[in-house]
């Protein structure tokens, strides 16, 4: 039996044929057609994300957007600095207040000075430390001598909703009238309002009296521990 014939004797043979057939020219071969689907593709390594952290950063860069607010330029002149909340992100519950007084104006943080008493005896009450809760005010400067008015409260309502969109706490206890109609966009008094739970973008809400009111009122300190007990109550409803 003959040997086949080699490679480049098969070539000679097809180039033969060509030239027979009138075929004087023989184009030279070009690279290969691009193909994706025959590039190997290297898949990055997904990286996780934290919820919690990048909630963190988002309160972190509002904070920093607030320090430079001047909507109320009475407020912004006299103030030290902004106060944002404090306290983790999820927490049970959230404090809401009116605003900082000298005390949170000086030290950098909500609930210092003389609404820190009553907040002692409330978090006794719901057996809870102040780390484990969220603090924050419906307004973000100190009004010098006087309580918050309802059109400073609406100018940092923006920053507040946001907040609490990133806080996003479990529940949230609103002290006071200006507090509770501000959050809730309401303008009921705050003897209508508490006694029930209101809801807040699918968060709960409780309404209480504010801590100056009590301090001025102790007969009433019931009917707060009252609806702190509520509170209680609804956070256990709706556990898990």
């Amino acid at each position: 039996m003959a040997d086949a014939p080699t490679l480049p004797a098969q070539l000679k043979q097809y180039l033969d044929a060509l030239r027979a057939a009138g075929v004087e020219y023989v184009a030279k071969a070009g690279p290969a057609p691009f193909s994706r689907a025959a590039m190997k593709v290297v898949a990055e390594p997904a990286v996780a994300v934290d919820p919690v952290a990048e909630r963190k950063r988002g309160l972190k860069l509002l904070d920093d957007e607030v320090q430079n607010c001047a909507k109320c330029l009475e407020l912004f002149s006299m103030r030290t600095r902004a106060i944002s909340g404090v306290g983790p992100v999820g927490a049970p519950i959230a404090f809401l207040g009116d605003g900082p007084d000298s005390t949170d104006d000086r030290d950098g943080q909500p609930f210092l000075g003389e609404s820190s008493a009553w907040l002692a005896r409330a978090l006794e009450f719901l057996a809870r430390n102040r780390a484990d809760v969220y603090l924050l005010n419906a307004t973000r400067c100190r009004a010098p001598k006087r309580f918050p008015t309802a059109k400073e409260c609406a100018n940092c309502r923006e920053y507040l909703v946001r907040e609490l969109e990133l806080a996003r706490p479990r529940a949230i206890v609103c002290l006071g009238t200006l507090v509770a109609q501000t959050l809730l966009q309401s303008t009921e008094s705050i003897a209508t309002l508490r006694g029930r739970v209101h809801d807040y973008d699918g968060t709960p809400v409780i309404c209480t009296f504010h801590p100056a009111y009590l301090a001025k009122n102790p007969k009433s300190e019931a009917d707060a521990m009252a609806d702190l007990d509520l509170c209680k109550r609804t956070m256990e409803s709706t556990a898990g």
